[in-house]
């Protein structure tokens, strides 16, 4: 009975995570989107803002993401591994771009802005709350 309800808590601090990292990550979205425009605008003729208002919020949100689920392990006293939440947001972007060319992801723009989000996102959720140490059934 002891675990059903740490798991029924454990999945409702993740997606809890969940829906405060998609709004902080969304808030970092906007920003980003913004600060690349602004850094962008006036090179490359004119598809500079642009072009830096796509990279600026791409780089931004899973950095949002993953602040937003820092936040609730952190507040919630949740055992989590930033460090791995990080890297996972990181190998996900990493991913998505590598393999956007073999998998013709980038033929529809669609597709692969869904995926620019999505996959660091979901990855980023997983890494950060795997356990740091696996312990048996003795609880070592």
């Amino acid at each position: 009975m002891q675990r059903d309800v740490s798991m029924k808590r454990s999945l409702w601090v993740t997606l809890l995570e969940l829906v405060v990292g998609v709004v902080l990550g969304g808030c970092m979205l906007v920003l980003g989107s913004w600060a690349g425009a602004k850094l962008g605008s006036g090179a490359s003729d004119g598809w500079g803002d642009i072009i830096g208002a796509l990279f600026g919020s791409v780089l931004a949100y899973p950095v949002g993401f993953v602040a937003g689920m820092w936040l609730v392990a952190w507040r919630l006293r949740f055992p989590h591994s930033l460090w791995r939440g990080i890297f996972g947001a990181a190998l996900g972007l990493v991913l998505v771009l590598v393999l956007a060319e073999p998998l013709h992801l980038n033929r529809d723009s669609r597709v692969i802005g869904t995926l620019l989000y999505l996959v660091p996102s979901v990855v980023a959720l997983f890494g950060f709350n795997h356990p740091r140490h696996e312990s048996g059934p003795t609880g070592r």
